[in-house]
């Protein structure tokens, strides 16, 4: 090959032969070009000189001049054999593609590793996404209910989520339609996840760049109101997504078809959905909003719930009336155009005026008002101590499940007992005008650190001004608040100091039917309950129940029998009568019970045994009895920590109840959210004294009532029902008790100060309320007595015995009995209390009436007279005093002489009109009801404790 160069340039060109012998020549870089001509040897220098230009200054003057035309380009002959700059061209060619290669394999390695990335992280999303089941995604936190004792709805406990669970049949098709439409419009035809839309919401977030919208269906919402959280991360949507897929696949396993599962979806998310004001789902919003069951709904109002879903505090129809308006238009439109409603349909809903009545607007959400009244309170509290004994949960968990639940709670409360009831109680006519001292109850709700539960404390006081009272508030909360308890709430209500509460029970069931707790406006939810937290002394109300019950039940006394009314000490306790310092001498227990007499019951509840009480106490469901209180004084109500309206009111059902006694129960059974049966109240009852015994006081307790006793203005004045009933007011009439029964109710009430002091107004205020509600409440029941068992029989009693009396002796007593006069009583009794023996104390003796001994020989026969005297031991048992025999024209008998005299003054007894042989004493008409006739007694008072009184 020929190498030759051109000027100072270098410019190589090639020349070489292919295999048919023709000259080719080419450039380095392998171009062919055309030979020059060598240059004429004339001026050759000069011209060469004068014409050079530098390539990049000409480049087409160089062309031509060597005669290459530019970009040209000539295809080499088939088979052509390329010199070495030809094989060089090759190779750059090659080197280019392989570079393309590496470029787009390096491009699909990274592409596939980012698609291998992106799937890992997908799957480990989804392995990290919760684990369901069908039974996992249910709603939360439902309202429970409480019913009446015929069925009927009476109140509603809900947490800070206020839900009530409605199936699907009783969800109108209109606000089902109406929630699809304009959440998922799609919903029936997807398989949890929405494609279309999910490209829909996609191009919308790359337009407005924030990637906020979601896309997401009703399933996909439900997982996330129940299992996941709210946040719009991509993590979170990811897993929504596959678990709503995952879902519905498996409900349409379950039930067995697409639109069963669908159905279901659709019912659990229209009862957990946000509707405002602490409302989820569409039961309680439909009750809330327009004061109708979910089933009665319109069109219009349908559409205006559905509205709510997408912003409930913006769209609220109280709230936000005006936006709420935009947003039903919007779902109404919705519909229209997927064919659910008709545009007729359209036109009448957007034309209703739902706004005008809302039921939310006249509901009051202060918190300080109370929604639930006393009763309910009550239930409560038994509720959740029940749950934390029987079914092991604790205080916490109780009162969450009962709030949050959606319980259907079973009450034994009528609601006509009940609104009578408080009527009553807010009738200040009733009750005595204010002594200008106010009643100050304090409530506050802590919550332990430690424990992280809320624990509830209510105290209250009797203050004379609102200085007394926020000083009082302050010092409870300094008893509550600390470093481990902090404040939740708290609420101060000052009201008239006079209190008041009372109880009504069925007691043949147990089943209470109305409580209040309190006078004055309730301050609040689980305020303080003075009819079953108050431990109050019951004052003689317990002379039934812990002395005379007990006695007569051991067959030691019965109503005919007699106790002597004296002075009498026990154990350095000599108790006296509420009536004042005198003594009445011999007393039937009727009368003894009756007249409410102090120390009859001490006496009787020495003979039934202290501890035979405490026992007997103790089955009446007297639960804070303690053994501090096995002593006398229990009889007359001096109990250490006092007893509640209620556990009285119980006490004395049983006896109405024939002596089986039943736990005062508010409810009757309680059914947890899917219908199982959680609690059910079972008593049969417990039988605390004989059914004669429970007759035989309840006899004599009618006399308390209609015989001239204690609790006469608790007699009915519209009908002529038997009551029975005994009253009972504590030292320094600092609280009025009374306890009484019907054939139909048993019934208790208090009155008295929350800081206990001496009520100054008439003690018998108690008394009139009671029988306002009573009298009501059997103005239209039938007429019944208290029924006499079998067993109960008839007997007379001789006073100083209790023996069998001797006709025409005993009953001739010249004594008599005392203040009741009858030496002998003829009344109700068992076998086993009747007489056995005739009294051998009485005799007929003959007295000399001018020396008062017996009648000697001397005595003529009309000095001398018959008397019927009681002798015990040589001693006359009920012989009065020398003073008290003149003032009542008595003979001071004394048989332990014979009369000496040896003559007599015919005359001396014969006009002296006021002597009585024989017979009952009569008193002068001035003599008051303070006469004693006790034997030396009238200055002993035996006064020195009273705790009963009437």
């Amino acid at each position: 090959m020929d190498h030759s160069e051109h000027g100072e340039n270098k410019h190589k060109i090639f020349k070489y032969t292919d295999k048919d012998g023709h000259v080719h020549y080419v450039d380095e870089n392998g171009n062919p070009v055309k030979r020059r001509k060598p240059p004429s040897s004339e001026g050759s220098h000069s011209d060469s000189r004068s014409s050079h230009k530098h390539p990049s200054s000409d480049k087409k003057g160089l062309s031509e001049k060597r005669n290459i035309p530019e970009k040209q380009e000539k295809k080499l002959p088939k088979n052509t054999v390329l010199s070495p700059p030809e094989k060089k061209k090759k190779k750059k060619k090659k080197k280019k593609r392989k570079g393309l290669k590496i470029f787009f394999a390096v491009f699909f390695i990274l592409m596939l590793a980012a698609i291998g990335i992106c799937i890992g992280a997908w799957i480990s999303i989804i392995k990290s996404a919760p684990e369901i089941n069908t039974s996992d995604i249910v709603p939360n936190n439902f309202t429970s209910i409480i019913y009446d004792d015929n069925g009927v709805e009476i109140d509603k406990l809900h947490g800070e989520e206020n839900r009530e669970y409605v199936t699907l049949d009783m969800i109108p098709e209109d606000l089902q339609n109406a929630v699809v439409s304009i959440e998922d419009e799609r919903f029936y035809d997807h398989n949890g996840i929405d494609i279309k839309g999910i490209f829909r919401a996609l191009i919308i977030d790359i337009k407005e760049r924030n990637f906020s919208q979601g896309a997401s269906t009703i399933t996909q919402q439900l997982i996330k109101n129940e299992i996941l959280t709210s946040d719009k991360k991509i993590t979170r949507k990811l897993q929504e997504q596959y678990l709503a897929i995952k879902y519905e696949k498996e409900l349409e396993k379950t039930l067995g078809s697409k639109e069963a599962a669908k159905d279901y979806i659709l019912e659990l998310y229209l009862n957990t959905i946000s509707l405002n004001h602490g409302l989820n789902g569409v039961g309680s919003a439909a009750e809330y909003y327009f004061g109708k069951e979910v089933s009665e709904l319109d069109l219009a109002e349908c559409a205006s719930i559905a509205g709510i879903t997408k912003n409930p505090s913006k769209y609220s129809p109280i709230s936000n009336p005006e936006a709420n308006k935009e947003r039903q238009t919007l779902v109404l439109g919705k519909m229209l155009e997927l064919g659910y409603i008709t545009q007729a349909e359209y036109d009448a809903a957007l034309a209703e005026d739902i706004y005008s009545n809302l039921v939310g607007k006249q509901k009051n959400d202060d918190d300080s008002v109370s929604l639930h009244n006393y009763f309910v309170d009550h239930l409560i509290v038994t509720l959740a101590e029940d749950l934390q004994t029987q079914k092991k949960l604790t205080k916490q968990e109780a009162y969450n499940l009962i709030y949050s639940g959606g319980l259907q709670i079973y009450s034994t409360m009528s609601q006509d007992v009940q609104t009578r009831l408080e009527n009553v109680f807010a009738d200040d006519s009733l009750f005595p005008p204010s002594d200008k001292t106010y009643d100050a109850s304090y409530t506050i709700s802590v919550l332990n650190t430690q424990t992280n539960e809320q624990e509830h404390h209510s105290e209250s006081r009797t203050v004379a001004n609102k200085e007394e009272a926020e000083a009082f508030a302050e010092e409870v909360k300094a008893k509550y608040v600390d470093d481990t308890h902090k404040l939740v709430l708290d609420n101060l209500a000052v009201s008239n100091s006079l209190q008041a509460a009372m109880t009504i029970l069925d007691y043949r069931t147990g089943n209470i039917k109305a409580i209040v707790g309190g006078r004055g406006t309730k301050s609040g939810d689980l305020v303080f309950n003075r009819a079953t937290q108050a431990y109050r002394q019951p004052g003689s109300c317990f002379k039934v129940l812990a002395a005379y019950a007990p006695a007569i039940d051991q067959d030691i006394y019965s109503a005919g029998s007699f106790v002597k009314d004296e002075p009498f000490t026990v154990g350095g306790w000599s108790p006296g009568n509420w009536w004042g310092s005198s003594y009445r001498g011999y007393a039937t227990v009727r009368e003894g019970i009756r007249d409410s007499m102090n120390i009859l019951a001490a006496k009787v509840i020495v003979d039934a045994g202290v501890y035979n009480a405490y026992n007997y106490l103790k089955n009446f469901g007297f639960e804070n009895v303690t053994e501090d209180d096995i002593n006398a004084n229990t009889s007359l109500g001096g109990l250490t920590h006092g007893v509640t309206v209620l556990e009285l009111t119980a006490a004395y059902g049983a006896i109405a109840n024939g002596g089986v006694y039943h736990k005062p129960n508010p409810y009757t059974k309680v059914l947890d959210h899917d219908g199982n049966v959680l609690l059910e109240y079972k008593d049969e009852g417990k039988r605390v004294i004989k059914e004669t015994t429970a007759f035989l006081l309840t006899d004599m307790m009618e006399d308390v009532i209609s015989g001239g006793g204690t609790g006469g203005l608790a007699r009915f004045q519209k009908n002529r029902m038997p009551v029975a009933g005994k009253t009972g007011t504590t030292s320094d009439d600092k609280d009025l008790v009374f306890a009484g029964y019907t054939p139909y109710y048993a019934a208790g009430i208090w009155m008295g100060y929350d800081t206990p002091k001496k009520i100054s107004y008439d003690k018998s205020y108690h008394l009139i309320v009671w029988r306002a509600i009573m009298d009501q409440l059997h103005d239209n029941l039938p007429y019944k007595e208290f029924e006499k068992p079998d067993g109960i029989m008839t007997a007379s009693y001789c006073a100083i015995q209790n023996a069998i009396p001797i006709s025409g002796v005993c009953a001739a007593d010249y004594y008599g009995a005392g203040y009741y006069g009858n030496m002998v009583s003829t009344d109700y009794c068992v076998e086993a209390t009747a007489p056995k023996s005739e009294c051998t104390a009485h005799s007929i003796y003959r007295i000399c009436k001018e020396s008062g001994h017996l009648a000697g020989p001397n005595c003529p026969d009309d000095v001398v007279e018959e008397l019927s005297l009681a002798v015990v031991n040589g001693q006359i048992v009920n012989r009065p005093s020398k003073e008290s025999c003149a003032q009542n024209g008595k003979i001071y008998v004394d048989i332990s002489q014979t009369c000496s005299l040896t003559s007599h003054s015919t005359s001396s007894h014969n006009n002296n009109d006021d002597i009585v042989i024989g017979g009952n004493i009569e008193l002068p008409e001035d003599t008051d009801d303070h006469t004693s006739f006790d034997d030396e007694s009238n200055d002993e008072d035996g006064h020195e404790f009273v705790i009963g009184a009437d």
